[in-house]
């Protein structure tokens, strides 16, 4: 009897998870449609930005804006996006393979999102501030990890900023990226705009107010800026494909071992029930 009381007891708990599990899939499914949403408009932004730096190649040779200096003195910064909350697979720990195999050991890192936190400290990398963002963050909650890097490059304090995140492929694919976010450089640019695929609807003689220069200065923090929002929309809808996925899994794995755990339970039924037939018989039989 005690044997059966447990198998029913865990049959019953993994039911409990395996209805969790379905219920945490749902919910990480409807995140991921407005994250993919939003990442691939996000792509759709680089392609628009792409196609009006094709109209200012001269002026990128000669732009002197502080978002594009060379510099050999100072230290890296590596932003590194992850996420809060785990339950998403082999998401952080592919980021962190990737950490640890291709930046360096004595760069200072920043993180967006606290689960690799601990493991950052465990390998003795200088994680200097850490920022976490919701689902449907802002222009605004961005703000203090731009100000943060920008002050330490243009301070000298950092020669580069580095971003690690998951780029988002598809639902099952989610691939580690490093893009370098500073300096800007020239052919870092043409790349982005070599790589646009939106089809050029302006012609090659058109006006540019206050002119090629001036609007550089202005595009160059946008396109900045830009590429950290990227990165972000990226990881959100790599954080919640890997999560629904994950969570489809463990709910597939929870009916399995209920089959077999109920198998198990019909079986020791079984067993307990003919046992009981024998000691009936076997009394009857003593008794004649």
């Amino acid at each position: 009897m005690s044997n059966l009381r447990d198998i029913k007891r865990r049959i019953k708990s993994v039911r409990n998870t395996s209805q969790i599990t379905k219920a945490m899939q749902m919910v990480a499914s409807a995140k991921m449609r407005r994250a993919q949403e939003l990442a691939l408009k996000g792509r759709a932004y680089v392609a628009a930005l792409a196609n009006v730096l094709r109209h200012l190649q001269e002026s990128i040779m000669e732009a002197s804006s502080p978002l594009m200096q060379q510099r050999t003195a100072g230290k890296d910064l590596y932003v590194v996006v992850n996420t809060d909350r785990g339950l998403c697979g082999g998401l952080n720990s592919n980021l962190m393979k990737e950490v640890l195999t291709r930046c360096p050991h004595d760069a200072d890192y920043i993180t967006i999102g606290a689960k690799l936190n601990p493991q950052f400290a465990r390998c003795g990398l200088a994680l200097q501030a850490s920022f976490s963002l919701s689902d449907t963050f802002s222009d605004a909650d961005l703000k203090p990890i731009v100000d943060f890097i920008s002050k330490g490059f243009t301070s000298g304090t950092y020669k580069s900023v580095q971003l690690v995140y998951q780029q988002f492929v598809n639902v099952m694919v989610q691939r580690p990226r490093i893009n370098q976010l500073l300096p800007i450089t020239q052919e870092e640019l043409l790349a982005v705009a070599q790589q646009d695929d939106m089809e050029d609807t302006t012609n090659g003689n058109f006006l540019l107010e206050p002119g090629p220069g001036a609007l550089l200065d202005a595009i160059l923090p946008l396109y900045a800026f830009n590429m950290l929002t990227q990165s972000v929309l990226e990881s959100k809808a790599s954080e919640q494909s890997a999560r629904m996925v994950a969570m489809k899994s463990a709910t597939e794995n929870a009916k399995k071992l209920i089959g077999e755990l109920t198998l198990d339970y019909n079986k020791a039924r079984q067993t307990q029930i003919t046992n009981e037939l024998l000691e009936i018989t076997t009394a009857m039989k003593a008794m004649e």
